[in-house]
């Protein structure tokens, strides 16, 4: 069952398969219309069902299940307007923040933040001072933005944007790499070959960088351990550089032969998570840059196009391009899997608290930003 409802009119619709058939029921001004189809099979009436459900999310309907099961979507908004590799967002105090690519059609064309409810309400745009937001994370009550490799710190309650670069000098302007991560109210964000961290609404540098090119790309990702303690650098071939971020100073380098990641994150007993570049292969390594087997890391969990890690490393998302994993990392077990809606290729996930419940949210390239119970 589908439940979908447009918030602008109260309007409602209602979807449901039995046996080959797609019931559609409608209920607009009080009035209550009923519809049956009939299709060749199950799998059939299921796809019908699923084309009309997103057929009506893009004309401004809402999906609502405040009683989903775990696994289940609570919540799909269409929101539109993704771009390769660009589907960032974040949430903020019951509301979520979320990308939207304006297109470039024409010259003058802009992309927004659109700001999102809880129930899906889409609360307005706001127009990004530049485009192409490639990461967006929540630092206290600011948003940091990668903006197209400028850091830009946002105020949802004001609503102002302030560009970091301009209060900063670069030694080398050249390195056109960055990134942001954050962990409760610290952050590490980099751009033009320099580190800070933003600790108490303050920044100071932390380390200088330059990133390894392969393949004309360069490589750089990094990630905070949950107390913000220790940054993990990855932008060379084979290394991890571990620094504190208290002082800049190596605490130690991971090497071996694991080649190229896209994105780590530290697992709680100290060890670093990798996935490859090119394959989606996940890697373990512990601090010498021996390769761990935990328990979870087979079958469809030891390959993904994306994980997340919650915000106390206490779970972890695996990715598999339309279907989710949630491992338990204190137990080692896999406790939940479940396919995930309105993806071509690629989205973004992120466990989120909101409405009292715990959820994986994820936002596709298909256009859709939803909630699921996990």
């Amino acid at each position: 069952m589908a439940n979908l409802v447009n918030l602008a009119n109260g309007d409602r619709l209602n979807l449901c398969v039995e046996g080959q058939i797609l019931i559609s029921e409608s209920i607009k001004n009080g009035k209550t219309r009923q519809t049956q189809k009939e299709f060749a099979s199950t799998d059939e009436a299921q796809k019908a069902c699923v084309k009309k459900e997103w057929e009506s999310l893009k004309k401004g309907y809402v999906l609502q299940n405040s009683d989903a099961k775990a696994g289940r979507a609570s919540l799909h908004v269409y929101i539109g307007g993704g771009y390769t590799g660009a589907l960032a967002f974040a949430g903020a105090d019951e509301e979520f923040f979320v990308y939207k690519c304006g297109g470039y059609k024409e010259e003058d064309s802009v992309d927004f933040l659109t700001r999102l409810g809880t129930d899906g309400a889409i609360k307005g745009d706001i127009i990004l001072p530049k485009p192409l937001a490639w990461q967006a994370e929540r630092v206290g009550e600011i948003l940091l933005l990668n903006l197209d490799h400028f850091i830009f710190k946002f105020d949802p309650s004001s609503g102002e944007f302030n560009d970091l670069s301009k209060d900063m000098s670069f030694k080398n302007s050249k390195e056109f790499t960055s990134f942001v991560c954050a962990v409760k109210d610290t952050a590490a964000f980099a751009m033009f070959g320099q580190i800070f961290t933003l600790r108490g609404g303050e920044i100071s540098p932390l380390a200088e960088y330059k990133s390894e090119m392969k393949s004309y790309t360069p490589i750089l990702c990094a990630a905070l351990d949950t107390d913000g303690t220790r940054l993990a650098l990855h932008c060379k071939q084979n290394e991890i550089k571990i620094l504190s971020t208290l002082n800049g100073e190596i605490l130690n380098e991971i090497k071996g032969d694991f080649g190229i990641f896209d994105k780590i994150c530290f697992l709680a007993d100290g060890s670093v998570l990798g996935k490859e570049r090119y394959a989606g292969k996940l890697v373990c390594l512990d601090a010498d840059g021996s390769r761990l087997g935990p328990a979870w890391l087979q079958g469809e969990c030891a390959q993904a196009s994306d994980f997340c890690l919650s915000k106390d490393g206490s779970r972890l998302a695996i990715i598999s391009y339309g279907k989710a994993h949630i491992v338990d990392l204190k137990s080692a077990n896999l406790t939940l899997s479940f396919e995930l809606e309105h993806v071509v290729k690629r989205c973004e996930a992120k466990f989120e608290n909101s409405n009292g419940s715990k959820n994986l949210a994820v936002r596709t390239d298909y256009g859709c930003f939803s909630l699921y119970r996990v």
